[in-house]
């Protein structure tokens, strides 16, 4: 039997700070770096504690967004749980990259397609029970049903019970990185027999436990003295909502917040030569991506999308949109560190000529008032923005205006570009979903027909047959050359454009000690080695 060493080293060089507009995942993300935007903004910032000479007590954390349910299986929700140190999963990753047990005790390669996973018996949910190998199936069982976010992850694993603490993993691929799989935000271990509709009966094992709730408003969470890991020693913990830009802001400058999440690159130079407050701009792997719906008409001619592409100055992009905090990136899977030499492959420059080129093949001809025209009508873009990213909307929207498209930008909150996507009414939207993680999981959830993150429709049967070879790969290095071959298909189909790794930048008060910066900062916020000082 090989024992995990569960070392996934991903050698994060990419040069780049920044705010995350959510992923996504949000991008996440969630889209990790897409997590949509929120309401109003929460009332202005005021004075902190500390400020005020009094002992500092409770951790403020401002986001441009919190989560709208406490159940970790609705959509976002487990990553702000995750965020702020009130769920767990079995396996975690680390800031280095690295994959380690968390409520897991270890994991064990038996055969190419088996492992087997030993429980943390010390282990508890805030009521009490046993975080015991019927109630992590009973978790992850519940996830997979009612989570899509979870599925890729979960979907082809079979997990059965060997003995009150250990599980077995039967995978349907050869040395799936199970405990990978089993590190995302979406697999938060749950008491699936709780309710978790409210803070009275949600059940979940984190440091911290909810005590106060407002969706999409604020969380109060204080210590779980019954915690099985390291306890923290800040008593209180706020996680606020405010959407708006620069309340955000000035709630890091003025003192009152000691993380802000999302802070706006056009802010930077409000933090400069400022004592109070540093900013951390840990790389991110996820990619800004414009996502195009390939069911409107104009858009169904892969010469349109391609000219779009190429007609993208992303060096002038990363100025306007980024204030110079990424690099260009070409390709989506570019973002992650393992695939870095596809940041230039297919469009290998800005070329507005053979832009102008590919849309005069597909018949759209520019006329004496600048706009491109065919059988009468214009070709038109509506892109739809939302959060932070307004300033990249309307740089895409003079460069595509100069290559003759009447584009046109939309920006508002992220609900109505679902309401959009529902209704099949839009032509182009912008989001960063992750990249990092099992190749399979992340890109057929993004390009396979039934992918969560597949906005457009894309259908493509070369796409789709190398997604299959994909999933049946049994070593990395297949994996890693079959997702070279899909990355690189995608970018000259092109239902989505990549323009560069969203930044993501978080402002923190010095008074906090034991702030860890992480490429996935919106799910690791709070550790327990953090503590407050008064200034």
């Amino acid at each position: 039997m090989k024992k995990l060493s569960f070392v996934i080293l991903l050698g994060l060089i990419l040069a780049v700070a920044g705010c995350s507009g959510g992923n996504s995942n949000a991008g996440n993300g969630s889209p990790e770096s897409s997590s949509p935007a929120g309401s109003a903004a929460q009332g202005e910032a005021s004075l902190s504690p500390e400020a005020s000479g009094a002992e500092p007590q409770e951790l403020v954390i401002i986001g441009q967004e919190i989560n709208a349910s406490l159940d970790p299986v609705k959509p976002l929700t487990s990553s702000y749980l995750r965020n702020i140190g009130v769920g767990e999963a079995l396996f975690k990753v680390n800031a280095g990259g690295e994959v380690e047990p968390s409520l897991a005790e270890s994991a064990t390669e038996v055969d190419p397609t088996t492992w087997e996973i030993k429980l943390r018996p010390e282990v508890r949910f805030w009521s009490g029970k046993a975080v015991d190998a019927d109630a992590v199936i009973a978790s992850l069982e519940r996830s997979k049903s009612l989570d899509l976010q979870a599925q890729p992850f979960l979907n082809d694993l079979t997990i059965a019970k060997l003995d009150d603490y250990t599980l077995q993993v039967k995978t349907e691929r050869e040395h799936l990185p199970v405990p990978l799989n089993l590190s995302y935000y979406q697999t938060i271990i749950h008491n699936a027999e709780a309710s978790h509709e409210d803070i009275g009966t949600m059940d979940l094992t984190g440091m911290y436990k909810v005590t106060e709730f407002s969706p999409k408003q604020k969380t109060v969470l204080t210590i779980n003295e019954d915690y099985w890991g390291q306890k923290p020693t800040i008593p209180t913990v706020v996680f606020e909502e405010i959407s708006d830009e620069q309340t955000r802001v000035l709630s890091a400058l003025s003192g009152r917040s000691h993380v802000t999440l999302n802070v706006p690159v056009s802010s930077l130079a409000q933090f400069k030569d400022n004592k109070e407050v540093y900013l951390s701009a840990a790389p991110a792997a996820s990619t800004q991506t414009i996502y195009l719906n390939l069911g409107q008409d104009q858009l169904q001619d892969v010469r349109v999308r391609q000219a779009l592409s190429w007609g993208a100055d992303r060096d002038e992009l990363v100025v306007l949109a980024a204030e110079g905090q990424s690099t260009p990136v070409t390709t989506w899977m570019a973002s992650n560190p393992a695939y870095a030499e596809t940041k230039n492959a297919v469009y290998t420059q800005f070329d507005p000529d053979k832009a102008g080129q590919l849309l005069d093949e597909a018949g759209w001809l520019k006329e004496s008032d600048g706009i491109r025209y065919k059988d009468g009508k214009p070709l038109t873009v509506r892109l739809m923005t939302w959060g932070g990213d307004k300033a990249l909307g309307e740089a895409l929207q003079s460069q595509w205006t100069r290559l003759g498209v009447k584009a046109e930008v939309q920006h508002g909150d992220y609900s109505l570009i679902e309401t959009a996507r529902e209704s099949g009414d839009w032509d182009a939207s912008i989001e960063a979903w992750s990249t990092f993680g099992e190749e399979f999981a992340v890109l057929s959830g993004q390009y396979s027909p039934e992918g969560r993150a597949n906005y457009g429709g894309y259908n493509d049967e070369e796409t789709n047959r190398l997604l299959e070879e994909l999933k049946k790969a049994g070593d990395q290095q297949s994996r890693h050359n079959l997702a070279l071959q899909i990355n690189e298909r995608v970018a000259q189909q092109a239902p989505v454009i990549s323009l560069f790794p969203r930044p993501q930048v978080t402002a923190v008060s010095s008074s906090l000690q034991g702030f860890e910066e992480h490429f996935r900062q919106f799910e690791n916020v709070v550790n327990a080695k953090l503590t407050l000082t008064a200034q």
